[in-house]
């Protein structure tokens, strides 16, 4: 699904309901392998050629996100890039990038955003005022701090850091998309009431 020009959006139609995000030629958490064969037909439907895609990055490396890196790597030629910040928990990336990145002509910030896992990151792309949060905030939720790594202190930090950028479309690791500032300011707030009130 086209979120804007040369943003796309999978959901995953099961168990695990991981996102992806197609931005130019680099997709980001490819997913579980089982649902990947949908999400390239669904691709193919919007007009894009998944041996056209370069790239494969990760917001974070819970096997949800990443199951099928390997396998859309082997089948499609594109190479691991990650965030120089977190290069420590990856196995052999093939590329490194900093704090900013463009991919097919869009320029991209990257955030250190832990709390969910320490070397989760959120994709800013600030023209298009998008952000790719991974599995940091949710419609009505934040990330699981009970997994290895989890911190709540860390994940509200976060929350508070990407919540003063200007975003018109918050794209999560799981659950929908949420549209326009004035819903997406009201996520904030209901996340610091209900999560973020002690």
């Amino acid at each position: 699904m086209k979120i804007i020009d040369k943003l796309y959006w999978y959901p995953e139609r099961g168990f695990m309901d991981c996102n992806t995000y197609v931005i130019g030629d680099a997709i980001i958490d490819p997913g579980s392998s089982i649902y990947l064969p949908e999400k390239i037909y669904e691709m193919q439907k919007d007009g894009i050629d998944a041996n056209e895609i370069g790239w494969v990055i990760n917001t974070h490396l819970h096997p949800d996100h990443t199951g099928a890196n390997d396998e859309f790597m082997e089948d499609y030629g594109a190479k691991m890039l990650v965030y120089e910040g977190v290069k420590e928990y990856f196995p052999n990336p093939h590329h490194y990038f900093g704090d900013e990145l463009k991919i097919d002509g869009i320029d991209l910030d990257i955030t250190l955003t832990p709390g969910h896992s320490p070397e989760s990151i959120s994709i800013y792309l600030p023209e298009e005022k998008a952000l790719i949060c991974g599995d940091l905030i949710f419609d009505r939720g934040v990330g699981r701090v009970d997994l290895p790594g989890g911190d709540f202190k860390e994940l509200k930090r976060s929350i508070e850091k990407v919540s003063k950028l200007e975003i018109e479309y918050l794209l999560p690791g799981h659950g929908e998309v949420i549209w326009g500032k004035e819903n997406i300011d009201k996520n904030f707030s209901f996340i610091r009431m209900s999560y973020f009130w002690m």
